[in-house]
């Protein structure tokens, strides 16, 4: 019973049947990771040639820490797929989902090049020493990923037009339009410094780098005093991907090269590629605040010219 005179809790709308079923794939395509973690972190040696592989503390710990990004990927489905899920604080969706279309975004773009590499790659002959994870958690891993990718992508953009999206670009301020040239300036020469002083492979940098300038332009139409909505969203979808990719990306390969473990193996630290990866970081966690500044509602604020 309400009291009398009291307004009605406003209805929630109901889940496009398209977003549902983008998070129900990306629910789905959560489990395959999410179980191979959980053996790994058992102690099971499914999916290795070499038993003794993954074993070190370092490596506990990162697979205890991607099983727990998994975690938060799945709780992301949920999210998407509940009419409650239209409630869900924004700090909780956001940086989340942040960093997720950033690793899953770029997975995606990067994907169709490395099976293209792959089919035009004759396999290596003789007695070469077997990989020490096998050939199929690589197919299933990625695979997953890519799912993972459509359905919580696919779904999020649906979710957040739905939230968001018809809401009016709040008005440019001198102060958001400084820190968006800075931070497209950034995010450009972290791609550039990543091309010329990484040793990863030149067909990663070079798409590294092109998602480096895509974010750095996303920003800089951001930054313009005038443009059209549609531009103005456009914009936003990009520098949200290009920027979570560079902080989420630049984070992995930082640690990766800091801390020993058998993905590197090499107990050197490669200081050129740490540089060039805290760049990355940087670039994108600058991008991400000075896009909050500019997109954050200011009744009083006043417009750059």
């Amino acid at each position: 019973m309400r009291p009398a005179g009291s307004k009605p809790p406003e209805a929630l709308a109901p889940v496009a049947p398209a977003q549902r079923a983008l998070a129900v794939l990306a629910g789905l395509m959560c489990l395959p990771y999410m179980v191979l973690k959980i053996a790994w972190l058992s102690g099971s040696r499914i999916g290795l040639n070499d038993p003794e592989f993954g074993t070190s503390s370092a490596m506990y710990v990162l697979n205890l820490l991607t099983g727990l990004l998994d975690v938060v990927a799945l709780g992301l489905a949920v999210v998407f797929f509940t009419r409650r899920g239209a409630r869900a604080p924004a700090w909780l969706v956001l940086p989340p989902m942040w960093i997720g279309a950033g690793l899953l975004g770029q997975v995606l773009l990067a994907l169709p090049y490395a099976l293209v590499q792959q089919a035009l790659t004759s396999p290596a002959l003789g007695n070469a020493q077997a990989p020490p994870i096998a050939g199929w958690v690589f197919g299933m891993v990625y695979g997953g990923f890519a799912g993972m990718g459509i359905g919580l992508l696919g779904a999020f953009a649906i979710y957040a037009w739905r939230r968001w999206g018809r809401r009016p670009a709040p008005p440019l301020t001198a102060l958001s339009r400084g820190a968006l040239i800075a931070a497209s300036a950034l995010a450009a020469g972290a791609g550039l410094v990543h091309l010329a002083g990484s040793d990863h492979p030149l067909g990663n940098r070079l798409q590294d780098l092109t998602l480096a300038l895509v974010a750095a332009g996303g920003l800089l139409i951001l930054a313009r005093p005038r443009v059209s909505a549609g531009a103005f969203r456009a914009a936003v979808v990009v520098a949200f991907v290009g920027t979570g990719a560079l902080a989420a990306w630049g984070t992995y390969h930082g640690v990766i090269t800091l801390v020993p473990n058998e993905l590197v193996g090499s107990a050197e630290i490669d200081w050129r590629g740490l540089g060039a990866s805290s760049l990355r970081m940087i670039a994108g966690f600058a991008g991400a605040g000075a896009m909050i500044l500019r997109l954050q509602p200011r009744s009083t604020a006043v417009a750059a010219q």
